[in-house]
């Protein structure tokens, strides 16, 4: 295994971060240095100094950043994950999407293999309140390889220890030891990579009735959730429902958004800031 100076850590770090918005602080330092050991071998370098050049001037460089952003991401999901969320999403949400004639516009803003996405498009068609042609469900990922597996829409067993049965019955079609989505669920979901760094991509998504950002906030650092923060502001529609993580927290944003806290969950809705 190739060694990484603590200058070389701390550089390394410092650009994947600008660039990805991932934080690695030096407690993980092991966790960057292990993984990134197979980047050093595929690009043929010698260590971490000729990789950060690398980064910078190899002809195949955006492939790498690209490469990069799926070995780093976290892409471990599941469908019908965060249940109490899922209920507010077809209670309150959609209540509130019905009062209005615009078909109702939701944003997987860190979507991984898809399994989010999928699940807020079964949920809603299992209300019965609401057809597939009055809902857009965008989603987006970092990782290039996540979205490829998102958009085939075949799991494995692992993905469904939260799914009721009858549910895979209805919206999956067995093949070879696992399960591709149903068409009428698949052409309800839009996938694409956006870098929730990039404030050109964002505002490209449109302005959505919701938000999901589950469980992404955690790798960044403060600045960053601000700025994402101020990100989704700008990307919901006044009164717009944010949803992340129940480790994650917009207390330190109380002036963009008002915490809801019901008796299962916690999510946020757009202010109108002045």
């Amino acid at each position: 295994m190739v060694e990484i100076a603590s200058d070389e850590f701390r550089a390394l770090r410092d650009r994947i971060q600008r660039r990805l918005g991932l934080f690695f602080d030096d407690s993980k330092a092991y966790l960057l240095h292990s993984r990134l050991q197979t980047r050093l071998v595929k690009c043929r370098v010698d260590g971490f100094a000729q990789y950060s050049r690398y980064l910078d001037e190899a002809p195949t460089c955006e492939a790498e950043w690209d490469e990069l952003a799926s070995l780093l991401s976290n892409n471990e999901s599941y469908f019908f994950r965060e249940r109490a969320q899922l209920a507010v999403l077809t209670g309150a949400l959609l209540d509130d999407a019905l009062r209005r004639t615009t078909p109702l516009r939701i944003w997987s803003a860190a979507c991984a293999r898809g399994e989010e996405p999928y699940t807020l498009a079964m949920v809603l068609l299992e209300t019965g309140r609401i057809r597939k042609e009055e809902c857009s469900i965008f989603a987006s990922d970092l990782s290039p390889r996540a979205l490829e597996r998102a958009r085939a829409g075949f799991y494995h067993e692992l993905s469904f220890r939260a799914t009721p049965p009858e549910l895979i019955d209805r919206y999956f079609r067995p093949f070879e030891g696992g399960f591709f989505v149903e068409e009428p669920v698949k052409s309800m979901v839009r996938f694409e990579r956006v870098n929730l760094l990039d404030a050109r991509g964002v505002a490209s998504v449109g302005v959505q009735d919701a938000i999901f950002c589950r469980n992404v906030l955690i790798y960044f650092d403060r600045a960053t959730q601000l700025e994402v923060a101020r990100r989704f502001w700008k990307a919901l529609r006044p009164g717009g429902f944010l949803f992340l993580g129940h480790a994650e927290s917009l207390m330190q944003a109380r002036d963009l958004y008002e915490p809801v806290i019901t008796r299962d969950t916690i999510y946020y809705r757009r202010r109108d800031v002045a």
